[in-house]
């Protein structure tokens, strides 16, 4: 299962030194729903995400680092 990894998000926000409130203007929503959303209490959809690493600067060759691959236990191989 893939997950995406919200900490990562907010720490390229915070290295690069964009506002919370610049995030949210650029999705046309509130800075307090994007928090919601960049703290995994609302759902973030792929469009807004496409958004905010356009906002960031952020190359398409280091989207991916911003998701992770999570197998569980019983399912990986231990040999």
């Amino acid at each position: 299962m893939v997950q995406f990894n919200l900490q990562k998000l907010r720490y390229e926000r915070l290295s690069r030194q964009v506002s919370q409130e610049e995030i949210a203007s650029a999705l046309n929503i509130s800075r307090s729903y994007y928090h919601k959303k960049e703290t995994g209490k609302a759902k973030m959809t792929v469009d807004e995400f496409a958004k905010v690493v356009e906002v960031l600067g952020i190359p398409e060759n280091e989207i991916r680092n911003f998701f992770t691959l999570n197998v569980p236990k019983r399912e990986q191989n231990t040999a």
